[in-house]
């Protein structure tokens, strides 16, 4: 498998400059359950994945690029666990009323809105079969979850200085099971599934030599 890089630097237009600045007012001050910069950073990052995604399979890049920055803006209108659950709904309407301030074209705010809608959905409740460009909203999103920072978020979130071993080993292993689920979950696009496999690669390369580690030396001490 080809390794694919995210784009270092942002294609900038107007519309995704006006986006990137409409997030960034929205998020001030966001404190729900994280810290304001957290959301706003999770959204830059799924955005450059977006533009790598969009330019290697043909699709709107600046489109999916400002999809990406807003699919979770609904978070800070979130005030139950209902709220997050649905965040790409809310997150759609939060959208639609600043993509008709930015955008002329019905067509291309529907797609991007749909896009953003579908990105919680359960399939049972999605309307209609998603187009490649929506899809990769989710891919992008899902994408960034499980890369190098989210991994260090989940590490800290453990507490994993404070486990044992044995603890580590079942942590490990507990990962190890999960992350070889979803290493065959279906993305949009080819160029997602790439960037998907590899994502997940990563966490269980990590695990996997987490867990060897423990094990040698629990058996070291143990002799």
């Amino acid at each position: 498998m080809e390794k694919i890089e995210v784009e270092p630097k942002f294609i900038m237009t107007d519309n995704i400059k006006k986006t990137i600045n409409f997030i960034k007012e929205q998020f001030e001050g966001y404190t729900s359950f994280e810290n304001s910069n957290y959301r706003y950073e999770h959204t830059l990052r799924t955005a450059g994945i977006g533009q790598t995604i969009a330019m290697a399979e043909g699709l709107d890049v600046e489109g999916l690029i400002i999809a990406c920055l807003l699919h979770d803006i609904g978070y800070i209108e979130c005030k139950t666990e209902e709220d997050f659950n649905n965040h790409g709904r809310i997150s759609e309407r939060i959208s639609r009323d600043f993509l008709e301030t930015l955008l002329a074209d019905k067509d291309r705010i529907d797609t991007i809105c749909y896009g953003i809608r579908i990105h919680t959905e359960d399939p049972k409740d999605i309307l209609r079969e998603p187009t490649p460009f929506e899809l990769s909203v989710q891919d992008s999103d899902n994408i960034d979850r499980f890369d190098a920072y989210r991994l260090y978020l989940n590490l800290k979130s453990f507490k994993i200085e404070d486990l044992n071993p044995k603890e580590l080993v079942e942590c490990a292993d507990l990962r190890i099971k999960r992350y070889s689920e979803y290493i065959n979950m279906k993305c949009g696009t080819k160029t997602a599934t790439d960037l998907w496999i590899d994502k997940i690669s990563f966490q269980l390369e990590y695990f996997k030599r987490m867990k060897v580690q423990m094990q040698n030396m629990e058996s070291f001490e143990n002799q």
